[in-house]
């Protein structure tokens, strides 16, 4: 965006010049996001006073208020010159006339800066180009509450700059909000970036409905606080990468956009602050009254009869709520249905890292997204506030919703199906991104980022999926990804170096779906390992990733279901992974009522390296140090583990944790470490990990 080309403050925009000034004059230091890690990073203040019972199971009113709250920061093509400011009203009614002011110095009314206009909101509609400034509305279909959010595209931004913006709901009395951000660094340079998933909202005393919604928990907004405050003391990152399920509100089906809203509000903590980079995950697929494209069903007999007619989306492919709150580098890709899939997989580049966030959903044969399935015989339809009625037995399973993959024999791989008219789009985009990636004398290292987990050995959890090893491994391998963070299992798991798979049936089916005898082998593609000795940097233990890809499941962000109880060969010991090979199959009938496979197989998991069956809770720190040649980078990563709080009322809900100072482990990645052997006393931790 050309900063000349904005109105000055003052101009005849939409909102008055006297108005905004009193807005931006009148907010103090304790509300403005600048100073949120001074402020001990504030609770929002629940409107209860006591806990209440449980999830509600009726609506629960939105505010009727204006004033900007759920401040989000996002990366634009460029992390270097382009953020988008993201914000949202309250609840139910729009902004009047919403502005963005934005300059490299504190908004003051002295400097009020460049001020940018938003036009009036527009219900989303992905098969329409954003314009750089942008208003969205969104009818969530089961409760037919409309929320609305608002977006700037800031471009021509200075690399490593700190600008400072507020927003304003333009009301005859204004109310603001506002924070400050860094630009990325331009070339060779040195920064920190963060990650976890599977976040959830706070408890009812920190969330800012006083409500406790399906998979609420305090470690949510403890895992906020740790991001604005890293427990190496050596300060916030320069953007954070969320890794699907950002806050399950498909589990609370009459009330989805309150669930959002607390959501927003934790993470504006830091969100407002620093770009928060989401994958897809299978919590972001809700239910609704569209169609899969997210069209308006059109079944006789309103809102009721969709569910049964099949337009049980929420929005497109159910991503209605995510598309509305977060607009996400642009890859490109137009769907074969005519959407544009900006948001929904994309790439970014900071200094000599190549990020890549993928929508696993299009390509797992987990079915683990919403769903209605109960096993009483005769259930009636799961009705909502609005009327909609989901009929026992249905799911939503996005897989292959950018296009068809095929299986190869030679290799047991999954690709864009050649022979089809609608091959796979995203797997193609992927392609195409790692081959430019690697072609790209800036790229020294390449991270990818998505929800589900190709390398998991949770028991408690979903396990690892071949969906993911069929489709998208070959092409890590082939382009030698680095790392690949995943979330999924409310735990922690790291794995050695891989490249390749096993050849040969090394799976064992101990859950059958049809078609399938227990006791059977299966060729589960398992990842091959290339070391199990790590090398040093400055005695710190090292991992070679241009030998083999490291997977790190972060998935402990703050949900109530922690899942670290790892899966064990009982006859040797070592770890075991369960293995998802084809869709979980949904059994039953109506009459009869309905149930839904686990994962089928079982794994020996040699690629299992280190394991935390202690804490489910924790956050990655991850430092880039670009060295001085190409080639050179390293990526340090801290994993602290975080104790569990419980969500319950009492003495242990109502306390505070205390975030850990020191990690769970450090270590370094790059592609270029030297060999240089850790002595034995290193090796132990890890040796007595695999065990548990």
């Amino acid at each position: 965006m050309d900063a000349s080309a904005l109105p000055a403050p003052g101009d005849d925009d939409g909102v008055s010049r006297r108005g905004f000034l009193a807005g931006v004059a009148g907010i103090s230091a304790g509300v403005a996001l600048t100073s949120v890690a001074e402020e001990g990073l504030w609770p929002q203040g629940a409107a209860a006073a006591t806990a209440p019972v449980g999830p509600p199971s009726t609506t629960v009113p939105l505010p009727t208020t204006t004033e900007p709250e759920q401040l989000l920061l996002t990366w634009g093509a460029d992390p270097a010159t382009s953020v988008t400011v993201s914000w949202s009203a309250p609840g139910t009614v729009a902004q009047p006339a919403p502005v963005l002011a934005y300059s490299r110095e504190p908004i003051t009314a002295e400097r009020p800066g460049r001020v940018v206009r938003l036009p009036e909101p527009k219900p989303l509609d992905v098969a329409r180009r954003y314009d750089e400034a942008s208003s969205v509305s969104f009818t969530d279909g089961l409760n037919a509450q409309t929320t609305y959010f608002y977006h700037v595209q800031l471009t021509d931004l200075e690399p490593d700059t700190r600008y400072y913006y507020q927003v304003s709901d333009g009301a005859a009395e204004a109310s603001t909000a506002g924070a400050s951000f860094e630009t990325a660094p331009s070339g060779r340079a040195k920064y920190r970036f963060s990650s976890y998933g599977d976040l959830s909202t706070p408890s009812w005393d920190l969330n800012a409905s006083g409500e406790v919604w399906h998979e609420s928990c305090d470690n949510a907004y403890y895992a906020v606080s740790a991001i604005e405050n890293p427990g190496d003391g050596g300060g916030a990152p320069l953007f954070h990468l969320l890794n699907g399920d950002l806050c399950y509100a498909n589990l609370d089906v009459n009330n989805a956009p309150g669930v959002w809203r607390d959501f927003g509000v934790n993470v504006a903590r830091s969100a407002a602050n620093r770009p928060w980079m989401p994958a897809l995950g299978n919590h972001e697929t809700e239910f609704g009254v569209c169609d899969h494209a997210g069209k308006p069903g059109s079944a006789p007999g309103g809102a009721g009869a969709q569910g049964a007619a099949g337009n049980y989306w929420n929005g497109p492919y159910g991503y209605g709520h995510y598309l509305s709150r977060f607009l996400l580098p642009d890859n490109g890709v137009t769907n074969w249905d005519g959407n544009h899939l900006r948001g929904n997989f994309y790439s970014f580049q900071v200094g000599t890292v190549k990020f890549i966030s993928l929508d696993a959903d299009d390509v797992i044969y987990q079915d683990g997204a919403s769903a209605y399935l109960n096993a009483a015989p005769g259930a009636a339809p799961e009705t909502t506030s609005s009327g909609a009625q989901i009929p026992n037995g249905t799911v939503t399973y996005n897989y292959g919703y950018t296009g068809d993959l095929a299986l190869t024999k030679a290799d047991n791989a999954a690709v864009p199906d050649p022979d089809s008219d609608t091959p796979n789009l995203q797997t193609q985009w992927l392609h195409r991104t790692l081959a430019e990636a690697r072609q790209d004398g800036s790229v020294d290292m390449i991270v990818v980022f998505m929800h589900q987990c190709a390398l998991s050995s949770s028991s408690a959890g979903n396990g690892s999926d071949l969906g993911i090893r069929r489709a998208w491994l070959p092409l890590f391998d082939r382009y030698e990804v680095d790392l690949v963070l995943s979330g999924h299992e409310h735990d922690y798991e790291r794995s050695y170096p891989v490249r390749g798979y096993d050849a040969g049936a090394h799976g064992t089916v101990v859950s059958a779906n049809p078609g399938q005898t227990v006791g059977e082998a299966v060729d589960t593609r398992r990842p091959t390992v290339v070391a199990t000795e790590p090398t040093t940097v400055e005695g710190v233990p090292a991992w070679n990733t241009a030998q083999g890809t490291v997977f790190l499941v972060l998935g402990g962000g703050g949900t109530n279901g922690p899942a670290n109880v790892y899966g064990v060969d009982q006859t040797t010991g070592l770890p075991q992974a369960k293995v998802i090979t084809e869709r979980n199959a949904i059994t039953g009938s109506q009459a009869a009522g309905f149930h839904r496979n686990s994962a089928d197989s079982v794994e020996d998991a040699p690629w299992s390296a280190a394991r935390n069956p202690s804490d489910a809770y924790g956050y990655a720190i991850f430092d880039v140090d670009p060295g001085r040649r190409r080639g050179e980078t390293t990526i340090t990563m801290q994993y602290f583990a975080v104790p569990a709080v419980s969500n319950e009322a009492g003495a242990a809900h109502d306390g505070s944790t205390t975030l850990p100072s020191t990690p769970f482990e450090t270590l370094v990645f790059g592609r270029s470490v030297a060999h240089k052997p850790l002595p034995p006393r290193h090796h132990q931790p890890q040796q007595a990990l695999r065990a548990n």
